[in-house]
């Protein structure tokens, strides 16, 4: 199901009005008569399909679509499209008939033909501009999500605490490693202007530049020792991944899996037949039942826009994450 919203509903109006005008003073053309009174029977007429295609959608998405299976919504709706665009040119014509716009007397088959033409047009029409909107709305869900995450990842990041426990790191570390200090300071300040940016996926060799910053700020934290370890397959260093998608499934190993002590992450891409498979694993505590946070229902959500999908498993002390990406 596919809400519309009344503003689209009025650009839908403006264009049926456009093409019956524009279909009428062909036709006129064609036939010698008058150019406006053909353009008046093609507004009305696309008039009568537009109030038809309203109600009839309407009613489909608020009482209809929701209880039919997924196999027959797409078919239902298309003959609703159809049935609203056949009715409508027969109200047309009758219209014209009764107020006697312009005088085209047709047979009754040549009036059925000229309807069954119209609803095939309409049901092709809406069939398009159910996928438009349907784009549209993908980018926009794509883009309120990651602003949402954008929040979230600098809340965690910017939060007096994160900065506290992060610049009271970097204070020691100056005394002990400066060298360490200074890539720490560098890594702080790229992962901030790299945040600001609101770009939906980017790619999974910038997604991994992007974690390494994180981990080495994260890593002046551990009170054990974790290995990081990262294997790509580099076919996919192109494919494109939901930003911060990698330091979401990393903090949550970090986090509730090693809980900052030791062990390891391990980070592999590769491809499965013709699919594409992004994978972080850890050894921590594990768990019988996750529990989705934020992040992870906000990455999974992502995902589904850009047709991934996001599995889990935990068994025999290790925790695996997969984002399947299709071909």
């Amino acid at each position: 199901m596919l809400k519309i919203r009344l503003r689209d509903w009025l650009y839908i109006f403006l264009l049926a009005l456009l093409l019956g005008s524009s279909i009428s003073g062909f036709v006129a053309s064609l036939y010698g008569e008058k150019i406006q009174t053909f353009v008046v029977l093609g507004i009305l007429t696309s008039t009568y399909i537009f109030l038809l295609s309203f109600l009839t959608t309407e009613v489909n998405n608020r009482w209809i679509v929701k209880r039919l299976p997924d196999y027959i919504k797409t078919p239902f709706s298309l003959m609703l499209a159809f049935l609203s665009g056949f009715l409508g040119a027969i109200a047309g014509y009758c219209s014209n008939e009764l107020l006697n716009i312009t005088h085209i007397h047709l047979p009754i088959n040549k009036v059925l033909s000229l309807s069954f033409f119209l609803g095939v047009m309409t049901a092709s029409l809406g069939y398009l501009l159910y996928k438009l909107v349907s784009l549209q709305r993908k980018e926009e869900e794509s883009r309120r999500l990651l602003l949402e995450e954008h929040i979230r990842n600098l809340e965690s990041q910017i939060s007096p605490h994160f900065m506290f426990n992060t610049l009271n790191a970097l204070a020691e570390l100056v005394w002990q490693d400066q060298s360490r200090a200074e890539r720490a300071i560098l890594s702080l300040a790229r992962l901030l202007r790299k945040s600001l940016h609101l770009e939906p996926y980017i790619t999974l060799e910038e997604e991994v530049e992007l974690l390494k910053d994180y981990w080495d700020l994260m890593s002046l934290r551990f009170t054990g020792r974790i290995e990081l370890d990262i294997q790509l397959d580099e076919r996919l260093l192109s494919l494109k991944v939901p930003k911060f998608s990698l330091q979401i499934l990393v903090e949550n190993a970090l986090r509730h899996g090693l809980k900052l002590k030791h062990g390891y992450v391990k980070i592999r891409a590769y491809q499965e037949g013709s699919k594409k498979v992004v994978e972080v694993e850890d050894n921590g505590i594990g768990f019988e039942k996750l529990t989705e946070g934020v992040g992870l229902r906000n990455l999974r959500k992502r995902l589904d826009l850009c047709g991934g999908r996001l599995f889990h498993k935990s068994e025999n002390g290790s925790t695996v994450f997969r984002m399947v990406f299709n071909g």
